[in-house]
């Protein structure tokens, strides 16, 4: 599990920080979980900057391949943005 206690800089200002470190600690590089998902390299890096929304579909399979349990899928694909933070 990814202990966000930890992270520092401006990795966790990105949108889908959280998902990204999810990606790398299952081993994977975000254009394999995008090629898996069915997607080109320009989509995955819109929607992991927050430009686009992802589709059901995309969140399903990329439930699928990396483990991420029904309960989980709030913290991974709707990101809470803090105070003094943007999406």
């Amino acid at each position: 599990m990814l202990n966000t206690s930890t992270i520092r800089g401006t990795f966790k200002q990105i949108p889908y920080w959280k998902l990204r470190g999810r990606f790398h600690s299952c081993g994977f590089r975000d254009q394999e979980v995008a090629e898996y998902i069915g997607i080109g390299r320009d989509t995955m890096s819109g929607r992991m900057q927050g430009h686009n929304p992802w589709t059901s579909t995309e969140i399903t399979a990329m439930c699928e391949l990396l483990g991420i349990r029904q309960n989980e899928i709030g913290e991974y694909f709707f990101p809470r943005v803090e105070e003094g933070e943007s999406a």
